[in-house]
């Protein structure tokens, strides 16, 4: 490109995302984004893909964002589209997804009119869900100013790419009028200007001094993470080296209602990893009484309502967001927080360490994991360990599996046979609680990377609020397998209801499902393959078989396939999972009732 070219502000943010390698730009445009579409498209190195919504178009692009920040980006229409993405938007910031929305705005020339793609101060109010925001201005009349603004705008750009690849990674939002998307005035010579992105965030060194001497003074250090840490790049094997040197046993964080499905670490990658740490496990309140170092890595919710009473001892807190460590209330005046990247805390505090002889701890076995309050009957636990374990054979015969989860209790039901997925396999929830956000999440994820199989398992619920994105899986036959659990009616609500309502048979009707809507006509509508399983818990053997098969059909297809597996929504095939007994105040002993190890 001659360095006397002229850009209009289009080709510069095509330019600019190709050369900071996104891939996959996710559009749904109106009037002030057909010239950045136009440039996108016009770029060798971008994918441009319709995503036929709004919302749809910001979650997909998180999704292809998922593995990497900024591989995905959005493109969306001016206050209709951005604030109808709005709830996409902030389950990205929830999730800590780097992507990049960028918002075509009104003419500069007619905003202050307000029409319909108009909004006052619009960029600035939805910055709240988005970690950095910025919205162009007109563009100046006069020589100097208007090389001063070229400079200025093509450095926010790359400043907005900057702030979303940085931990802890969250979406960015970048406002462009129509008239600065479409004339040219930016001199190609101002994207060969210098630019340093933002350095990831370290602990200080005196902090890691500090702590390095707690961790080599404690006798029996625990470790708790949430699974916010098993996002950065290189953590499982910095924490397998800093465990091992102190032969600190590793739990992590399990949640037991609203979204329950998360990437779990495994024994073969960290050593001394336990599994999920259960509060109503005696073994496991038992380490974390006996302990006299506490340390947390990535916690956004290790509070009371969740694990209990933490342990009395020394703490110290291992994150990129003191501030949501903060929140939980358990760091004290002797206490410690390092905020930096986390695998290279971790790297840092192991090199300040001398190994040590053997572990402190016993591992308490998997029964300590499966003690619950709300014990299954025999029948059901065979039925769940069917269905995790079919779907987790079928997962294992893919080269490059990832999960999405957008369930809940179908969730849960998982988490409880995590074991049963194959090694290997990306695990990715929703703490943002979107319900239906998933779907197109998932879709994202499988577009933007055609070398990946993805499955996305999610409520018959959530469907309803999500299958629009499937137009786009079909348009582009991405390599999604859709599990849709239908178990008639909103369960978990139910059950929450009757804990602060009481139950009432026959009643709360606007939980149940849609009368005559079906999952599989519907996906088959839309052109996806589809099927419909049922199970239930006196036909254990016939139902897995038929999963099975199945499974085998849907993951051959051309295309997106989608699965409507039928469960009972009778409590009892739910028991366990959705605990609504809490940890607030209580001690584990007077919140959890009867307790069973179950096997």
């Amino acid at each position: 490109m001659a360095e006397d070219t002229v850009l209009t502000g289009a080709e510069t943010v095509a330019l600019l995302l190709a050369e900071h390698d996104a891939e996959t730009v996710f559009a749904y445009a109106g009037t002030s984004e057909l010239a950045l579409c136009d440039a996108v498209e016009a770029a060798g190195r971008l994918r441009l893909v319709n995503a036929r919504g709004d919302k749809e178009c910001v979650f997909m692009a998180a999704g292809t964002s998922l593995p990497r920040a900024n591989r995905g980006v959005a493109i969306v229409h001016g206050a209709r589209g951005l604030t109808n993405a709005a709830g996409a938007l902030a389950d990205a910031h929830r999730n800590e997804t780097g992507t990049l929305v960028i918002v075509g705005l009104a003419s500069t020339r007619s905003a202050r009119f307000l029409p319909p793609h108009a909004e006052p101060d619009l960029i600035a109010s939805m910055g709240t869900f988005a970690q950095w925001s910025w919205e162009a201005p007109a563009i100046p009349g006069d020589a100097p100013a208007r090389a001063r603004a070229a400079e200025e705008f093509v450095r926010r750009f790359r400043d907005a790419l900057g702030s979303s690849a940085r931990p802890p990674t969250r979406p960015s939002i970048f406002g462009i009028p129509q008239d600065v998307a479409e004339t040219r005035w930016i001199p190609a010579a101002e994207l060969a200007r210098p630019w340093c992105p933002p350095a990831p965030p370290v602990a200080a060194a005196s902090d890691l001094t500090r702590a390095t001497e707690l961790m080599a003074g404690a006798a029996r250090p625990l470790f708790l993470l949430d699974d916010f840490a098993l996002a950065h790049t290189d953590l499982r094997e910095a924490l397998a080296r800093l465990t091992d040197l102190l032969g600190a046993p590793v739990l992590q964080l399990r949640y037991r209602r609203g979204p329950m499905l998360f990437e779990r670490l495994r024994v073969e990658e960290v050593g001394n990893f336990l599994g999920w740490f259960n509060p109503f496990s005696e073994a496991h309140r038992a380490l974390l009484s006996d302990c006299d170092l506490f340390v947390t890595l990535e916690d956004r919710n290790i509070y009371r309502r969740v694990v209990g009473v933490v342990p009395p001892c020394r703490k110290v807190a291992i994150t990129s967001d003191g501030g949501k460590v903060r929140k939980n209330e358990y760091l004290g005046g002797g206490d410690m927080l390092l905020e930096g990247e986390v695998a290279t805390t971790l790297r840092s505090l192991a090199d300040g360490l001398a190994g040590r002889t053997g572990r402190w701890f016993a591992p308490p076995g998997e029964a300590a994991a499966r003690t619950t309050p709300e014990p299954a009957d025999e029948a059901v636990e065979r039925l769940r360990t069917a269905i995790v374990g079919a779907i987790g054979q079928t997962l294992s015969g893919w080269d490059a599996p990832a999960l999405v989860d957008d369930s809940q209790m179908f969730g849960g039901l998982l988490a409880e046979r995590y074991e049963l997925l194959p090694p290997g396999l990306r695990v990715y929830g929703d703490h943002g609680g979107f319900v239906g956000g998933g779907l197109a999440t998932a879709i994202g994820l499988a577009i933007g990377d055609p070398s990946l199989r993805v499955l996305c398992t999610l409520g018959d619920q959530g469907f309803t609020n999500a299958f629009q994105g499937l137009v786009s899986a079909v348009q582009e036959q991405a390599r999604i397998l859709v599990i849709v659990c239908n178990n008639g009616r909103s369960v978990s609500l139910e059950k929450q209801a009757a804990v602060s309502g009481g139950a009432r048979p026959g009643g709360r009707d606007y939980l149940g499902n849609v009368p005559g809507f079906g999952y599989r006509r519907v996906a088959e509508a839309i052109g996806a393959a589809a099927w419909s399983v049922e199970m239930r818990p006196d036909a254990v053997e016939d139902g897995a078989h038929l999963l099975k098969n199945v499974l085998a059909k849907a993951e051959s297809a051309d295309g997106p396939a989608l699965i409507e597996l039928g469960l009972p929504s009778d409590p009892a095939m739910w028991r366990g999972i959705w605990l609504t007994q809490g940890f607030d105040e209580a001690t584990a002993d007077r919140s959890a009732g009867p307790r069973v190890e179950t096997r």
